[in-house]
C-alpha cells in the first residue's frame, strides 16, 4: 500500500464539479489515500459522495459557514496520513500525480514538493461550461525570500509530509484571510523546509469567467497584502530584497506601502 496520503477537499455548493474531483482522486495509481471532504455548511452532497461507494472518502459537514481557511482546518485536523495535500472541489489530479510526487520526495529526500497545474479557463454555456483557453498556471521557482513576495504554486500542486507540518508546530490556515490562505500556509511550512520544484503538469484547475470560484476575489487578495507583508518581513534573510519586491507588488496593485507603515 505504501505511505498514506490525506487529501483535503473543502466543498461548497459544487454538486456539478465535485464528482469530477472525486473521480480523479479515487482513481489515483497510489491507492493508500484518504479523501477528507468537508462541506462548508452548503447544499448537502452526501449523496454525491455515497455514489462512489469508496471507504477511503470521509465526509464531514460544518454546522456553520467557516469559509475556505476554516474548512481546510477542519479537514487538516481530521487527517491521519503520513503526507498531506490540498485539492479544491473543482480541481482534478491526473492519475499518476500522487505516485509521482511521492516517488520524487523519496528520491530527493524532500519533505515538500510542488508541481505545475494546467488552468482551464471556462465560460458558461446553457447549463454547463466550455473551455475557451488553457494556460500554464504559475511557473515559479522556490526561494525562501521570494515566497514572502509572491506565491509559488496553486494549492493543489503541493505535497507535504506530516513531519514538515510538525517541524513548524502544526500551523493552521489563517482564518482571518478570505483568500491567499494557502500561500500563507506555504510560508509557514517554508520556515523549516524547502519546497522542491517538480517541473511537471500533473493536475488541472478551473477558472470560470462567471466568477463562480470558491477562492476569494482579486480585490480580497490585494486587501490582504499589507497584513501579510508586514507579518512576513521578520522572516526575511535579505530584508532589502524582500521590502523592494513587496513594495513593487503593492504599488502595481494600486496600494501605497507608506499608507500601511511599510
Amino acid at each position: 500500500m505504501g505511505d498514506k496520503v490525506s487529501i483535503l477537499v473543502p466543498t461548497f455548493n459544487r454538486r456539478f464539479w465535485l464528482p469530477h474531483t472525486l473521480n480523479s482522486l479515487v482513481n489515483q495509481s497510489h491507492r493508500n489515500i484518504e479523501i477528507i471532504v468537508v462541506n462548508d455548511a452548503g447544499e448537502d452532497v452526501k449523496d454525491v459522495v455515497d455514489k462512489f461507494n469508496d471507504s477511503r472518502i470521509r465526509y464531514f459537514t460544518n454546522e456553520k459557514n467557516l469559509d475556505l481557511a476554516g474548512t481546510r482546518n477542519v479537514a487538516l485536523k481530521h487527517s491521519t496520513g503520513d503526507y498531506i495535500m490540498l485539492c479544491d472541489d473543482d480541481d482534478q489530479i491526473l492519475q499518476y500525480g500522487i505516485e509521482f510526487r511521492l516517488h520524487m520526495m523519496k528520491k530527493l529526500n524532500a519533505e515538500i514538493v510542488y508541481t505545475r497545474a494546467l488552468q482551464n479557463v471556462m465560460e458558461r454555456v446553457l447549463d454547463g461550461y466550455r473551455i475557451v483557453q488553457r494556460n500554464l498556471y504559475w511557473d515559479s521557482i522556490f526561494n525562501r525570500d521570494l515566497i514572502l513576495i509572491q506565491n509559488i504554486c496553486p494549492c493543489n500542486c503541493s505535497l507535504f509530509s506530516r513531519k514538515s507540518w510538525e517541524d513548524v508546530d502544526k500551523p493552521l490556515f489563517d482564518e482571518t484571510l478570505t483568500t491567499s490562505e494557502d500561500w500563507a500556509f506555504w510560508v509557514e511550512l517554508s520556515r523549516a523546509n524547502d519546497f522542491h520544484e517538480l517541473k511537471l503538469i500533473d493536475c488541472e484547475c478551473s477558472f470560470r469567467t462567471d466568477n463562480s470560484q470558491m477562492t476569494g476575489s482579486r480585490e480580497g487578495y490585494v486587501s490582504h497584502l499589507p497584513y501579510l507583508y508586514k507579518k512576513w518581513r521578520k522572516y526575511a534573510d535579505n530584508l532589502g530584497y524582500v521590502i523592494k519586491g513587496q513594495n513593487e507588488i503593492m504599488t502595481t496593485r494600486g496600494l501605497n506601502p507608506e499608507d500601511y507603515g511599510l
